[in-house]
């Protein structure tokens, strides 16, 4: 259902006559927390981004803003960094 609601967003970003502060609300995406389902999802986020929708919404992908929010230290954060 998410992957669905995305393409949806881009869909109405597409449409001829949206204004450029209407596609840039609808392109924006905020993914809260810095553990690895969050920063999984933000990059298969950045991949579909990159090869789907590039290729399928060229027109709106400059309004694509994706915004990862983690409140502690570093992402990450429970894994051994070695």
């Amino acid at each position: 259902e998410i992957r669905n609601n995305i393409i949806d967003v881009f869909e109405k970003a597409a449409i001829p006559g949206t204004s450029h502060e209407e596609r840039d609300r609808l392109l924006s995406f905020v993914i809260v927390g810095g553990g690895p389902t969050s920063c999984e999802f933000a990059a298969e986020l950045h991949d579909f981004v990159t090869n789907d929708a590039k290729r399928l919404f060229p027109d709106v992908i400059p309004h694509v803003k994706v915004t990862l929010v983690e409140a502690g230290p570093a992402l990450l954060g429970p894994f051994d960094a070695n």
